[in-house]
């Protein structure tokens, strides 16, 4: 299936925009509604925009695996430095909130690429 260069286009202009509003509902949820999950969904959706926009693109899964299961152990070590270090909650949450964001975002953009992979 071939898609438009219009498509295409409007996709990369797009894809900034959305991961910047990613990373601002990521970055300002320790303050206001949103945080990691939220700005997560959005970044995901703002990388797989631009995957189906072109799908002669190949998303490689097992690096996004890899990648996610570093972010988890970041994540772990996040929680426990913050027993240890328990001192600036409003760093920790900023940090805390950064960290979910990109593993949500790469785990729902693997869950998405192994459906695709799966069916061709």
């Amino acid at each position: 299936m071939k898609n438009s260069k219009l498509l295409i286009s409007v996709s990369r202009m797009i894809f900034p925009f959305t991961v910047l509003f990613g990373f601002y509902v990521i970055l300002n949820g320790s303050n206001s509604p949103g945080g990691g999950f939220q700005g997560g969904a959005i970044l995901a959706t703002g990388i797989l925009i631009t995957y189906f926009s072109n799908p002669s693109r190949v998303i490689d899964v097992h690096r996004l695996v890899i990648f996610e299961k570093y972010l988890f152990f970041l994540l772990l070590m996040v929680v426990v430095g913050q027993y240890i270090f328990a001192q600036h909650s409003g760093l920790y949450l900023v940090i805390l909130n950064l960290v979910i964001g990109l593993k949500v975002a790469i785990g729902l953009t693997a869950i998405v690429a192994v459906f695709i992979e799966e069916g061709r």
